[in-house]
């Protein structure tokens, strides 16, 4: 197994609640359309939500967002995307694959993980769910998954993250390489390294880590010792892309 694949399977690895049931999904602010669609008819097909929540302002995954939208679903961009917020871009996406009437909520300020999840929840001035599916990038989503836990008061158990189908990463060399090869083209090189690897910093309760021994962002997370030394071989990769 390659560095990569470790760091990767460590990311994507979300717990299995077969009996989870919530009337609220949040979209949280992320650059994968094809994520978006799949949460879109996830909801038209699941008569037991009634709430949908799209969260995100103008932050890293805008750009992404949009160009990914025009490689993959270029009937549905408008120039006006280039001022919108990532929730309401999400919104627009969403509504073209799910027809049936719910409450939809925009959160438009927020512009990282910290903020998506606390201003989100400052949305809600009495009677917040207790409970939520959580759609977020698969790379994203062990580090959103802690965050909204934190800032809305809740256990982990009452968030279930979701993304569908976990990214199988079997090379990199140039870009990623995937099981499921359709998703070989979701991330740009650079990108994918800078969320990989990225990722890994963020969770690592260390002085440069968001934990509670750096900025304190998120509770303490144990990643385990062979996820760290995968990641220290493959920190080199990260700085290419930042020497750039």
């Amino acid at each position: 197994m390659s560095d990569f694949t470790t760091l990767v399977n460590y990311l994507t690895t979300i717990p299995k609640n077969p009996d989870f049931h919530s009337d609220t999904l949040i979209i949280a602010g992320n650059s994968l359309p094809h994520l978006i669609v799949s949460a879109a008819q996830f909801c038209e097909a699941e008569p037991a939500i009634q709430r949908v929540l799209f969260v995100g302002g103008i932050g890293h995954g805008t750009i992404p967002l949009i160009a990914n939208c025009k490689k993959f679903y270029p009937k549905l961009v408008r120039t006006e995307w280039e001022q919108l917020s990532e929730a309401e871009i999400t919104q627009e996406i969403f509504l073209h694959y799910c027809s049936r009437e719910l409450s939809l909520l925009l959160e438009k300020k927020s512009t990282n993980t910290g903020e998506n999840a606390r201003f989100s929840y400052e949305l809600f001035s009495q009677n917040a769910p207790t409970n939520f599916w959580l759609v977020q990038d698969p790379l994203v989503q062990k580090r959103a998954h802690v965050t909204f836990s934190k800032e809305w008061h809740l256990p982990l158990s009452a968030i279930q993250p979701l993304f569908f189908e976990q990214p199988k990463l079997i090379a990199f060399d140039t870009r990623p390489h995937f099981k499921n090869s359709e998703m070989d083209t979701w991330w740009e090189p650079e990108y994918f390294l800078s969320l990989v690897i990225g990722e890994i910093r963020r969770l690592n309760d260390d002085e440069k880590g968001y934990g509670p021994m750096g900025t304190g962002f998120i509770p303490h997370v144990d990643v385990p010792q062979d996820v760290l030394a995968s990641y220290l071989r493959c920190r080199k990769y990260l700085e290419n892309v930042e020497r750039k």
